[in-house]
């Protein structure tokens, strides 16, 4: 106080006083002045950019000396040089479209600026590095996997990085990077010394002071991957080998659990790239950051969605084991008219399938990822000659030659093949649009000789042909057809075994859902038929990959209806594979089903939905929970009417969290558009206020608008800015009830008020009687 006075009274009239004089000079075009002002640089700033003359503005809405100077060729150490210089690229544009312009510029250079945050969440979220006990809050200490040390720490405004000499450090400087050896008593910060047992203190120092976190990024992947030219003692080694462990597999079920707003939806994207795709995230993590590295993150996704590799569905409270495990759907017939009623398989179980039958090994017979397997009959049982001439050929044909090329659309066809293709029944449409729609090269053919055994086995090996060739009357050669790269034939392979004792069918082409290519192969050597070594998925060991089921709001359904008898197959142990395998026949399709061991299904739940504790116990025993709470710290460098946004948060949500309990919190997400560039912050934050914050805290407290107005802290406020006010405009209650009633009534009717959004004061009253 002693600066402005010695009460507050004086220290007020000395600040009140420079606030007035900055006020004036700026309404004046005194810079000068504003920059000789004994207050704070960025309110001097604030304070001149909002009384400045709006019909010929001279400061911009940068108020941090850094910003300016970051856009300028040349520093300037007076501001008010520095807006001038700027000024100068205004023209005829509108102030703040310029300083959108500026900010375009801007943000790039801010993002690749290097701090001891961005470098401490870079380290600590590499696969790369593994993070040691903190000696205090400015210096870090890290260990790479092969047992590399390295401190992370402040020297002045620069970020260091203290290393090991090591065998490629001189590609940082042939790069131009600021990297210097360094003895251990020049080293001024005596705090990284904490870590003096990672380093053999005898031997130098290296001292990289990166200039953009690319450089970071790129010194610190060369460094986890190299040799020390100086190793340290065993003993030393030892110590290392006990902090690196091997890293923690996802579990096989899991729920991510938070109130809402935390990016629980957000984080199931990354988690399912990381569980897919293990190698290409540790790419990633190791190699990119901030929003180039989520964007790398969700191509992978978006590809694997693409593969069907990762499926997403959301439960809700009419969701059923229908649509998620199997059902009876009405199909119609376009032969009469009527109804065909089919099984039809749900999201879970078509992942399954999916999952269950991918090829786990590389065997070079131009297989897909994960062949669906198909019966087919050539011809009838009795043409074996017809069978034999297409399987010799390397072909599969199927008649039906007279709907022609089914290539094009049926209004392109002939009259005369429109009628045709009209006239057959809705199973022949299914049977022909399997063969020439639905199979894909990488598929897996069994053809039949009779009802129970194969004859040939081969593998798609092209589109779907016509042969204009065919006479369409021709019924001893066939026009629609494939080429097939025959593995097997003249054998007879009982199918019986794999497919659950169940004889084929009459259908010409239908897919066989029981079977995978791994049972088959395995089938097949246990029968006698083997394949060349090569052929052998038992050959070349290879890990099937990985796929992934997000459910989410997975605690909005009904449980034991969606799952059903399912529930105990989730469990590792009882997973196919597992050590007490089980499997179930389900009950429509009357097929044995079981859980692959690589189906991860990742759930979310909102708990301010539904608590940990009202979860349905058999869900409960059997995923693993991981809490997402609000970070409000990544909002620490957003301010909007003067106040720290991420503050905000944490006092509203301390409110929220004693008048109701930690399932209720604010996540901060809600408040994440602040941080867009070019938007307007104070018309941002109304909105977010108005049209999520209050109609979510009206559904938490069931409108009750007076413990509202408490996590606002109202109470405090003046009247103009209050959030929530009780009506004083009072509606006499006597003109709305009887006189004997109004006199026992006390009028508690509270109002949203709308012209406080808008106010400064509304949003820096909430933190008055912050602690």
């Amino acid at each position: 106080m002693d600066k402005y006075g010695g009460s507050a009274e004086e220290a007020f009239k000395a600040v009140r006083a420079e606030i007035v004089k900055v006020a004036e000079a700026a309404a004046k075009g005194n810079l000068a002045e504003v920059d000789a002002a004994d207050l704070g640089e960025a309110v001097r700033w604030k304070i001149a950019f909002l009384y400045q003359d709006r019909s010929s503005p001279t400061v911009l809405p940068f108020f941090k000396g850094e910003y300016l100077n970051l856009l300028l060729e040349e520093p300037e150490s007076n501001l008010s040089n520095a807006h001038v210089k700027l000024m100068k690229g205004l023209g005829r544009k509108r102030l703040l479209d310029y300083a959108d312009v500026l900010w375009d510029k801007l943000k790039p250079i801010l993002d690749e600026m290097v701090t001891p945050q961005k470098a401490r969440a870079f380290l600590e979220s590499s696969a790369q590095y593994h993070s040691m006990h903190s000696a205090s809050d400015k210096v870090f200490g890290y260990q790479s996997g092969n047992g590399n040390p390295m401190v992370l720490a402040s020297k002045g405004k620069r970020t260091v990085l203290y290393m090991s000499p090591f065998h490629r450090e001189r590609r940082l400087t042939r790069d131009g990077m600021n990297v210097e050896r360094c003895e251990a008593d020049q080293i001024k910060n005596r705090e990284i010394f904490a870590y003096s047992s990672m380093f053999d203190l005898n031997k130098p120092f290296l001292e990289f002071t990166p200039n953009t976190m690319s450089e970071l990024v790129k010194a610190c992947e060369m460094y986890a991957d190299s040799r020390l030219l100086e190793q340290h003692q065993i003993n030393q080694s030892d110590k290392r080998m006990a902090n690196t462990g091997p890293k923690q597999q996802a579990a096989l079920n899991t729920i991510l659990y938070g109130p809402p707003g935390t990016g629980k939806t957000y984080a199931t994207t990354e988690l399912a790239v990381k569980i897919a795709e293990p190698e290409e995230y540790e790419r990633i993590d190791r190699t990119k950051s901030g929003t180039d590295r989520r964007q790398a993150i969700k191509n992978i996704y978006e590809q694997l969605v693409s593969d069907k590799r990762v499926a997403f569905t959301t439960f809700h409270q009419s969701f059923s084991y229908e649509d998620f495990i199997e059902g009876i759907r009405a199909k119609p017939t376009s032969d009469n008219g009527g109804l065909l009623y089919e099984v039809e398989d749900g999201i879970f179980k078509s992942m399954a399938y999916r999952t269950d039958k991918t090829v786990s090994t590389e065997q070079g017979l131009g297989l897909s990822a994960a062949p669906t397997i198909w019966k087919i009959s050539i011809g009838r049982r009795s043409e074996t000659e017809l069978r034999q001439r297409y399987i010799d050929a390397g072909e599969a044909r199927i008649g039906w030659n007279s709907t022609g090329d089914l290539k094009l659309d049926l209004d392109d066809r002939s009259d005369e093949e429109r009628s045709y293709w009209n006239s057959l029944s809705y199973k022949n449409h299914a049977t022909i649009n399997n063969f020439a729609e639905d199979m894909q090269v990488g598929d897996v053919l069994l053809c039949l000789k009779d009802a129970t055994k194969v004859q040939a086995i081969g593998i798609v090996a092209s589109d779907y042909f016509f042969d204009n060739t065919v006479d369409a009357l021709n019924g001893a050669a066939y026009a629609h057809g494939r080429k097939v790269n025959w593995l097997l034939t003249d054998i007879e392979f009982d199918i019986l075994p794999i497919n659950d004792q169940t004889r084929m069918v009459q259908q010409t082409v239908y897919p066989l859902t029981r079977i995978s290519w791994d049972d088959l192969v395995n089938e097949l050597g246990r029968q006698g038929f083997s394949l060349t070594s090569t052929h052998s998925p038992l050959a070349e060991s290879k890990t099937k990959p990985n796929y992934v089921l997000i459910i989410d709001e997975i605690n909005r359904g009904n449980i034991s209806r969606i799952f059903g008898e399912l529930i105990t197959l989730l469990e590792p142990d009882k997973r196919k594979g597992g050590a007490d395998e089980k499997s179930v026949i389900l009950p429509y399709s009357k097929e044995p089903f079981s859980v692959p061991a690589n189906l991860y299904v990742i759930g979310t739940m909102n708990t301010a939905d539904k608590s940990l504790v009202q979860l349905d116990l058999a869900l409960r025993r059997r995923f693993e929970f991981t809490e997402v709470m609000p970070e409000s710290q990544l909002l620490d460098d957003v301010e909007v009417h003067g106040v720290s946004i991420g503050q905000l948060l944490e006092v509203i949500n301390g409110r929220i969290e004693v008048l109701l309990d930690r399932d209720y919190l604010i996540g901060h997400s809600y408040f994440l558009p602040l941080k867009q560039p070019g938007i307007h912050l104070e018309a941002t934050l109304a909105s977010i206020f108005r049209n999520k914050l209050i109609p979510m805290l009206q559904e938490y407290f069931f409108s009750d608008w007076e413990k509202i107005g408490w996590v606002l802290n109202d109470i405090d406020k003046a009247w103009e800015h209050r959030f929530i006010q009780l009506q004083q405009e009072k509606t006499q209650l006597n003109s709305l009830f009887s006189t004997k009633i109004a006199e026992d009534l006390q009028d508690r009717r509270y109002r949203i008020n709308p012209d406080a959004f808008l106010k400064p004061e509304s949003y820096q009253g909430i933190m008055i009687k912050a602690v």
